[in-house]
């Protein structure tokens, strides 16, 4: 039975991929951690970018390929 609580129908729950600046649900990304002048940030990424191979800068773990 669908949550109505559940992101990808809940407009509020969007986020911006920080490689192709769409704006979607956050059900379909996926945050990737890296640095930013030296500082640790997480970047919101939408699972075909990260699937694609986009990484932040310093990214140091490992990702797993996602369905999309």
């Amino acid at each position: 039975m669908p949550s109505s609580y559940s992101a990808k129908e809940n407009k509020a729950l969007v986020a911006t991929c920080s490689s192709c600046q769409k704006s979607l649900p956050t059900v379909t990304m996926v945050t990737l951690p890296g640095r930013d002048n030296g500082k640790p940030q997480v970047w919101a990424v939408c699972i075909p970018c990260a699937n694609k191979g986009w990484r932040p800068p310093g990214f140091n773990g490992v990702y797993q390929v996602r369905p999309e």
